[in-house]
């Protein structure tokens, strides 16, 4: 996934605002202070919306399928953790059976996700508002943007 963000993002053309600037010192740091910034941010974001999903997802996703709640009434999907906090066991004594759970799948789906959408907003790294702007002036991003995000809806 890395190498196919990273071959959409090289395709980006040139703007002219880009060709007008000052060339870069040689002692300039690859990753600046603004990128630096980004990185940050979108990494606690991920970090708060996985954490909020892996400890309190049993209470926050909604499960379509009765047979899936095996003995929790609730409405929500069963907790992936192997053992409750005491240690009885909990998804332990499904996992043979029914393989990874549904839950740890729903976290991974939402950091990919996350992660695809990330590549829209490296597109813009001069704190631009607008960070869909030109999104289809360069059809190869588009095209493996729609490709990933293909990839993962069959992976998944």
């Amino acid at each position: 996934m890395d190498s196919l963000g990273a071959l959409a993002l090289a395709t980006e053309l040139p703007k002219p605002s880009l060709l007008e600037r000052e060339p870069q010192n040689r002692g300039d740091y690859i990753v600046s202070r603004r990128m630096t910034k980004h990185i940050i941010y979108q990494a606690l974001w991920q970090c708060i919306v996985l954490f909020v999903f892996l400890f309190a997802g049993e209470y926050l996703i909604p499960e379509s399928d009765p047979l899936l709640q095996y003995d929790r009434p609730t409405g929500m999907i069963y907790p992936g953790r192997l053992t409750e906090w005491n240690g009885d066991p909990l998804y332990s004594k499904f996992l043979e059976k029914e393989g990874p759970s549904r839950h740890y799948t729903f976290i991974f789906t939402a950091f990919v996700l996350m992660q695809i959408f990330n590549m829209i907003c490296c597109r813009k790294i001069h704190d631009e508002f607008n960070i869909f702007d030109g999104i289809f002036t360069n059809p190869m991003f588009v095209i493996l943007w729609l490709g990933i995000m293909a990839g993962q809806i069959l992976i998944t």
